[in-house]
């Protein structure tokens, strides 16, 4: 490192810039450091190139992802442009026309105020929901216990004491309880006893009651059910049952005092079905139907099929991923030269790990899935219309994947998925691994005389030990990690088992940017490379700061050895 705060007195008796010479000899063995330094520059940039190229790859893998959820999805299409009956979503779902008709739709039991003719409440009212037991809401000076039953049939028993024996302690107590039911407050905002306790079932539907829900005074009952006390001023009145409360008689009920529950009735293609609820999943495969209103004269046709818009987009994105993951590692693995003919090292120019990825990657996607039967339709990303372009790059044909969509959705699909067929109905492909192996995998499945299911794999010739069906699933081992099965019976069959290109990208890239990955490991070697690499040029540097410092002691002796020598001359010229 220069010292330019010594220029002004260098060479005052020799005439040399004893400043500059000192800088040139510490240059010239600083040459082990300033390599050093060079080296942790590269690896500093090797870090931020390794960085975003992690970034992009795990955008690419969850492009797949996202392609492949969009090859599963569908559009539906109502003949009704303002749905108001009903609508649906489908996953999976095979095209078709679904025909529905609501007659009703699935409510809530409520037990509510009753109205008079001017709207004011009747009961379950009062002027001040918080006031104290004083001033009659309740049985004056008294604690009081209530039973509440909801819709699953479920009777729970709360207790008020005398400071919680107000309407907002009611509702409280029934919110507390668990029972299948909600309680709220609601203020109607006329008529001198505005307050009303409103009690709604939580689920929608009939339940056990026939959709009745009752709240039931208690207080004093008698061991035979009867009231024993008067009611309280909320007119709510004793009942109950000798038998641990499992019936609740009198009380208010939502048929006599708000509205009972009501199941969801609709006609399906013709087929008339009902439901508790208003979301109906289990209907037809894949598809979630949403009932709306009842009262429905005719019906509403819903035509479903795949969502081509959504999974072109979704298969633009991946490409378009891709294609900027190959520019940005070409710019950061290819050395460039400088006007002096000097090498500009790119930061990945010399790392195999990389390269290995893009190469692999690239073999990948250009070629065919492991283990699909020749017979499937689409046996490549070629085939869907996908190309490779001179630079490297991807470009997608349109028109050529919607076809391909159009034509055998299933064959697309696989291409981005890990699949599995089989020959038998009892024995159904449920998820793989990253490792699980492809092809023809011959399966058997017994009962022994416990009444457990086994079941064996059968690959090349080459039996599994048997593998017991645990909750219907059996789990694969060695070869067939990550292999699940779901099995509902005995016998045997033949599983062909595929992974489409497109899921073992994304395998690929989940090993190399996942923790404990490739990415993660190169970054670790080069945090400790230039912990190493600093620590070096620390103790360097500091061997040329002392290397300083010792020749600017000599060249100073030097400088005043030659001024007390031409002093010297000077007094023996003047003689």
């Amino acid at each position: 490192m220069a010292d330019s705060s010594s220029n002004s007195m260098s060479g005052i008796s020799s005439g040399i810039d004893t400043a500059a010479l000192i800088n040139a000899i510490v240059a010239m063995k600083g040459g082990s450091v300033t390599r050093l330094k060079s080296r942790v520059e590269l690896n500093d940039r090797k870090t931020a190139a390794l960085t975003a190229m992690r970034t992009s790859l795990q955008a690419l893998g969850l492009s797949v992802s996202v392609l492949k959820d969009k090859l599963n999805n569908r559009t539906v299409t109502s003949s009704d442009s303002n749905n108001s009956y009903v609508t649906a979503t489908g996953t999976g779902a095979a095209s078709a026309t679904y025909d529905v008709t609501v007659n009703t739709v699935a409510t809530k039991g409520r037990i509510s105020a009753n109205l008079d003719a001017n709207g004011f409440t009747t009961n379950l009212s009062v002027a001040n929901p918080s006031d104290s037991v004083s001033s009659n809401i309740f049985t004056s000076g008294s604690p009081a216990s209530f039973a509440i039953q909801g819709t699953d049939g479920v009777v729970k028993t709360i207790t008020l004491t005398e400071d919680s024996n107000t309407l907002n302690g009611l509702r409280d107590a029934i919110n507390a309880s668990g029972a299948g039911v909600t309680a709220s407050v609601v203020n109607m905002g006329k008529g001198d006893k505005p307050y009303q306790l409103v009690i709604t079932a939580k689920d929608t539907g009939t339940g056990t009651t026939q959709g009745v829900i009752k709240l039931v005074d208690i207080t004093n009952m008698l061991p035979d059910g009867s009231a024993g006390a008067a009611a309280n001023n909320l007119g709510i009145t004793a009942g109950g049952s000798a038998d641990g409360l499992t019936t609740l008689t009198g009380g208010l009920t939502s048929a006599t005092s708000g509205a009972s529950a009501t199941d969801a009735n609709f006609t399906l293609n013709g087929v008339e079905l009902t439901r508790s609820t208003n979301v109906i999943r289990d209907a037809a495969d894949g598809m979630t139907f949403t009932l709306k209103q009842g009262g429905q004269i005719g019906k509403t046709s819903l035509t479903v099929a795949p969502d081509k818009i959504g999974a072109t987009a979704a298969l633009q994105d991946f490409i378009s991923k891709y294609n900027t993951l190959v520019k940005d590692y070409k710019a950061a693995s290819t050395s460039t030269k400088n006007a002096d003919g000097s090498i500009n090292q790119a930061p990945l120019a010399n790392d195999a790990a990389t390269r290995s990825l893009m190469a692999n990657l690239k073999a990948t996607l250009s070629g065919a899935s492991d283990g699909l039967p020749s017979s499937s339709a689409y046996q490549n990303l070629a085939s869907l219309g996908i190309t490779t372009l001179s630079d490297g790059g991807l470009f997608l044909n349109t028109s050529t994947f919607q076809t391909a969509m159009a034509d055998d959705l299933d064959a697309v699909q696989k291409l981005f998925s890990f699949t599995g067929d089989s020959s038998n109905q009892g024995v159904a492909f449920k998820s793989a691994g990253s490792s699980t192996v492809t092809g023809q995998v011959d399966f058997e499945i017994t009962k022994d005389g416990n009444g457990d299911l086994w079941g064996t794999l059968t690959r090349n010739g080459v039996t599994s030990a048997p593998i017991q069906v645990a909750n219907g699933t059996l789990v694969g081992t060695g070869d067939y990690a990550g292999l699940n099965l779901t099995v509902t019976g005995t016998g045997s069959g033949t599983l062909t088992l595929s992974r489409g290109v497109g899921r073992e990208a994304a395998d690929m890239l989940s090993a190399f940017v996942g923790t404990g990955g490739s990415i993660t490991s190169i970054l670790n070697s080069i945090t400790t490379q230039n912990k190493n690499l600093n620590a070096q040029i620390t103790q360097g540097q500091s061997r040329l700061d002392q290397e300083r410092i010792v020749l600017k002691k000599k060249f100073a002796n030097m400088e005043a050895i030659l001024g007390r020598m031409r002093a010297s001359a000077g007094s023996l010229a003047g003689m």
